[in-house]
């Protein structure tokens, strides 16, 4: 058996991840990407998504993380908000978003790709860690963050934002293929 990555403070705290191969994300309940903003006026945007597709690849040079999200099915915590997010995939024909992210097999694992939904393409860089959502079980955490720039928001007194960020935030369990 080849070698394996293994990540954490202390041994007890460790997560042993082979060297390489390919899983697959499992679509299970909860297997959502959060995408939150920053303050907006009064508000802040949280959204989260559902991973419809997904795969994670180690081999002896980089990582490559595949994601499809389905935003024609995402919730916000706010009534208003949803309807407000929802016109916006549509008025940029943005059902799904597809990223892919490429980084360099070495440790802390950073990936940097484009995310692509409907007219939008944003470059977003995550950090990825291991993570351990039960005994035999392997999982990604992501963490990370982008600017999309100009954003025109379909909501009475909002407007247009100039600078408008969002963070990312998912913990996502693999099996294998």
């Amino acid at each position: 058996m080849g070698s394996e990555i293994p990540f954490g403070p202390s041994r007890k705290d460790v997560v042993v991840f082979p060297q390489t191969g390919t899983w697959i994300v499992e679509i299970v309940e909860g297997a959502e990407v959060r995408l939150r903003s920053g303050r907006i006026g009064l508000l802040s945007v949280d959204v989260r998504a559902p991973v419809v597709r997904g795969a994670f690849r180690v081999s002896d040079q980089q990582i490559q993380l595949d994601l499809e999200l389905a935003l024609d099915q995402l919730r916000t915590s706010a009534f208003l908000l949803q309807g407000a997010a929802r016109s916006l995939v549509a008025r940029h024909h943005a059902t799904t978003l597809q990223y892919r992210g490429l980084g360099n097999v070495t440790q802390p694992w950073v990936i940097q790709g484009p995310a692509t939904a409907g007219d939008v393409c944003v470059d977003l860089t995550l950090n990825v860690s291991p993570w351990q959502p039960g005994a035999d079980a392997l999982g990604l955490e992501l963490i990370g963050s982008a600017n999309v720039g100009t954003v025109h928001l379909p909501l009475p007194g909002m407007g247009t934002v100039e600078d408008f960020s969002f963070d990312v935030d998912a913990r996502l369990a693999l099996g294998t293929q």
